[in-house]
């Protein structure tokens, strides 16, 4: 038990359909759609980073629920890990830690700071990997 965070990358996608000339009475059917679901990055008990989240937005409703994050939410996450990365004095300001349910440690220790390395490495990649106007969203969601 504990803190599981996701950040999923999604598209709908058209396929050709299978030809359907054994029922003629349907005519002819639009492509169907298929939804890509990548896993973009996983986190465990990193609750600074999901209460960044929780309060960016989730409008700070903690329930466990899916929501999507646009990529201005993500660059700012970013903007946020660097600052505190640069400066840790920062870090109870920009990226609190948060108390919960089997969420971890609240201590701003070295796993505090390498979740916030590993989100400030990542998160780039991922906005780059699913350009503006692919088609691509993110999709981020929490459970415990």
């Amino acid at each position: 038990m504990g803190l599981d965070m996701y950040l999923r990358v999604e598209r709908s996608v058209r396929y050709d359909a299978p030809p359907v000339s054994e029922l003629p009475h349907i005519g002819k059917l639009p492509a169907p759609l298929a939804r890509v679901v990548c896993m973009g990055m996983q986190w465990r008990k990193a609750n600074q980073i999901h209460n960044w989240f929780v309060k960016n937005v989730q409008d700070g409703e903690d329930d466990c629920g899916s929501y999507g994050v646009s990529r201005e939410n993500l660059q700012s996450l970013i903007v946020c890990c660097n600052a505190v990365l640069a400066n840790r004095k920062l870090a109870k300001e920009l990226l609190p830690s948060a108390a919960g349910f089997f969420f971890g440690t609240t201590e701003y220790d070295n796993s505090y700071f390498e979740d916030i390395e590993r989100t400030a490495l990542a998160l780039p990649l991922l906005l780059e990997a699913a350009p503006e106007g692919s088609g691509w969203y993110f999709d981020y969601q929490s459970s415990w």
